[in-house]
């Protein structure tokens, strides 16, 4: 039997490498309103016929390039898994241009309904628009895509253990057990045959010497237009192991005598994420056995957004011939036991060594974001409190920790922005069991909170800024206490002929950390003064305007929120 072409059947399809073209579209995708990257989202170019030439999955900082296959004019649409679809306004792209988009998404989970009887099972189609047919379709072909893009991207390393069992006839007492570990990259040694060569042949095919040939459909061949054409589909509603899942059931469409596969593939109905595909081999052959012979997988999305196959087995019957000796009687086949062959996922790298899952550990991981900015937080510290568990941020702000013991654990993190600002991250429990995976997404509150924070006793008027920051010694790097900051600015005052300036000053003292809080900041021109006895003095120059804030020699930066952070350095 062909095992290496049974297991594993949606993880098998790689994304095959596209040829370069000169047009391109680069961008990042955001969310509407607070600007946090959506990661692990397809990012999909269409030409003027709503056909697809081109995808990609945003990475954690939500980037994407697409290419396009000539010059003309394109839209991007964005889906990620359980979100709605989001697509853009129409891009013109010139030959040899790679042009910049951000594209902002309204993130709205897109719940799926219970299932309402729809009548027959549509065949040969996906299904009206609009039904739960046609939904479940939709996020199928997202997940299932997702699968294939990150088994093909090698981004990850993976430990697998894999297993052969034995049954006897009866199926019910496993007789011999074999197992072994493997690791490497994404890339499936299981393969599945093209849909077309399933379709004609049919998926258990008799093969040399009385074995026979078990296949099933990896994720092209689900997707395909012969898959559809051959089988039809309906929605299901979960129960039993099955409950709060949706299913969308398939079976060979009237007809059909070879033998083919019926199953259901599984969603999540609150998250609309794929969770599981069970199948049986049908219209078989009368000496092979309905109902035992099939397979299961479940599936798993990485906190990067990628998807692969978690857990996987396929069960297939070992076949004997008994032979009647001095009978005249012809051999007959007869079903001698049953195999069971599949494996897991032990653990999952990446290419620099993070662990973002484990069988053997609890997983927690998450995204570090700055409320206050509307960007994601790099380098932040994540850790438990209570022990010496931590994780650094990446640039998306992503992060991923491995635990060892169960518990119930208290999770925050460490930033130099957090100093700057004054105040602590918030404090999360979270339980965390072995083999599980809990997230956890951690963020700076948001500014009105910190606003109030900071200021409780000078509410803030329209148009006022908060000027926070630390006061270091430049050459040791560490806190001044007391040092003196004091804020100053002009305003013009009194009528045409009797016009007259007048200087407001505001003077606090540095903490013990070297904190200062500068409350009601205008939006005018304001020097900033640091100073400490036995040291130069150090002045800074703002000019605070609606959009952002000119600095000493007119550098200006994009400033849309209300509390400005100004570290200074002094040198004694």
């Amino acid at each position: 039997m062909r095992a290496r072409q049974l297991l594993l059947a949606l993880c098998a399809a790689c994304v095959a490498a596209g040829t370069l073209h000169a047009q391109a579209v680069r961008g990042v995708l955001v969310e509407r309103g607070n600007g946090r990257p959506v990661r692990g989202a397809f990012v999909v170019l269409l030409d003027e016929r709503d056909a697809e030439v081109a995808r990609a999955l945003t990475d954690d900082a939500g980037r994407f390039l697409v290419r396009a296959p000539s010059p003309g004019r394109y839209r991007l649409q964005s889906k990620r898994i359980g979100f709605r679809l989001s697509v853009s306004a129409p891009l013109t792209l010139e030959a040899d241009q790679t042009a910049s988009h951000r594209m902002e998404v309204e993130v709205v989970p897109a719940m799926l309904p219970p299932v309402v009887v729809e009548g027959r099972p549509q065949c040969g189609s996906r299904g009206e628009a609009g039904s739960i047919t046609a939904r479940l379709w939709e996020e199928a072909r997202e997940a299932l895509a997702a699968v294939s893009w990150t088994s093909g991207q090698r981004l990850h390393r993976y430990q697998l253990l894999h297993f052969v069992r034995d049954f006897g006839p009866y199926g019910d007492r496993a007789i011999k057990d074999s197992s072994w570990v493997s690791s490497g990259y994404a890339e499936s040694p299981f393969l599945s045959l093209p849909a077309q060569e399933l379709a004609d042949r049919g998926y258990i095919v008799q093969g040399r010497a009385d074995t026979v040939d078990y296949y099933a459909p990896d994720a092209n061949v689900l997707l395909s237009d012969v898959f559809l054409n051959t089988h039809c589909f309906t929605g299901r509603d979960g129960s039993g192991e099955y409950l709060g899942l949706v299913g969308l059931a398939f079976e060979p469409a009237p007809g059909r005598f070879r033998p083919d596969v019926r199953g259901v593939l599984w969603f999540d109905r609150r998250s609309a994420e794929l969770r599981r595909l069970g199948f049986t081999y049908t219209n078989l052959s009368s000496d092979l056995p309905e109902g035992p012979l099939g397979g299961d997988l479940e599936f798993m999305r990485l906190s990067s957004g990628g998807w692969i196959v978690l857990r996987w087995w396929i069960r297939m019957a070992r076949m004997g011939r008994v032979v009647y000796t001095n009978t005249g009687r012809q051999p007959e086949p007869r079903v001698m036991g049953f195999r069971q062959r599949g494996g897991q996922v032990m653990s999952i790298s990446t290419t620099r060594g993070t662990v973002v899952y484990s069988a053997r550990e609890a997983i927690l991981e998450g995204t570090v974001f700055d409320s206050t900015r509307g960007v994601a937080l790099a380098r932040a510290t994540i850790f438990l409190k209570g022990t010496g568990d931590s994780a650094r941020s990446d640039e998306g702000g992503g992060y991923a920790l491995a635990v060892p013991l169960d518990g119930v654990y208290e999770v925050s993190f460490r930033h130099a922005r957090l100093d700057s600002l004054g105040v602590t991250a918030p404090t999360v429990e979270v339980i965390l069991r072995s083999g599980g995976r809990a997230v956890v997404p951690l963020a700076i509150p948001a500014e009105p909170r910190l606003v109030q924070a900071l200021c409780p006793t000078e509410p803030l008027r329209e148009g006022e800024r908060i000027m926070v920051g630390v006061v270091r010694d430049q050459d040791a790097g560490h806190p001044l206490s007391g040092a003196r900051v004091e804020l100053r600015w002009q305003t013009i005052g009194g009528e045409r002929g009797g016009l007259h300036a007048q200087e407001t000053v505001i003077r606090v003292a540095a903490d013990s950390a070297g904190r200062y809080v500068l409350c009601r900041t205008p939006l005018a021109l304001v020097t900033l003064r640091a100073s400490v006895p036995a040291a130069a003095p150090v002045e800074v120059v703002y000019r605070f305007v609606e959009e952002g804030v000119w600095i000493n020699d007119n550098r200006y930066r994009s400033f849309p929120g209300r509390i400005w952070t100004a570290d200074v350095k002094l040198k004694r």
